[in-house]
């Protein structure tokens, strides 16, 4: 299940990776945009000394804006492609890097926060937002207190044909649905983004 996207999700930012080498745009990011996705899913709770899985780490950016900005935390970082996670590793030691496919390998282990950035935005995909559910699904099984996650919203004044928008309101009754009563979600708090905090 997934196959095909997760082909093309390898491919694009495999491509990026060798095209950039390292900073925000090996991960398709702008700096801005990245610092103020990190910010918000950093609200989720207080995460210094917590437990963290970055789910679709890419080369690790996350984890030096955890230390700087939260503090030290027990970090786990988990993508899919070999080369990035084969970076991260070589350049923050003190970080813990896994290339797995959470989809068909699983994670054996638990963290008491599950944090995704990004991961839902590109490439585009054929059915984009069951594939975010799939994935949500697996995260918030990792988790023992919360899943902080975000993507680009359908409500928008222009959208990009390269990127993934989703319906706010279906991920919503998504998650009371089918993993947790207790969800907060903030829509547009800059640009099209929307961020998700769902907890045990």
């Amino acid at each position: 299940m997934h196959a095909n996207a997760l082909e093309s999700i390898i491919d694009s930012y495999r491509a990026s990776f060798q095209k950039h080498g390292s900073g925000p745009a090996a991960g398709q990011w702008s700096p801005e945009g990245q610092r103020f996705r990190f910010a918000r899913l950093t609200q989720i709770g207080a995460l210094q000394g917590k437990k963290i899985l970055d789910l679709g780490c890419g080369i690790g950016d996350f984890y030096p804006y955890l230390l700087q900005h939260v503090g030290a935390v027990n970090y786990t970082g988990i993508d899919i492609v070999p080369e990035v996670i084969a970076y991260a590793t070589d350049k923050y030691s003190s970080g813990r890097f896994l290339c797995r496919n959470v989809l068909t390998e699983g994670v054996d282990d638990s963290f008491e926060y599950v944090l995704i950035s990004g991961a839902f935005n590109a490439p585009p995909l054929a059915a984009p937002t069951d594939f975010l559910k799939d994935v949500l699904a697996r995260a918030f099984a990792l988790c023992t207190v919360g899943l902080g996650f975000n993507f680009l919203s359908t409500y928008n004044n222009f959208s990009d044909p390269h990127m993934n928008y989703h319906d706010p309101l279906e991920v919503l009754r998504y998650c009371l649905a089918s993993l947790t009563r207790k969800v907060t979600l903030h829509h547009h708090y800059e640009r099209c983004d929307v961020a998700v905090f769902a907890y045990r």
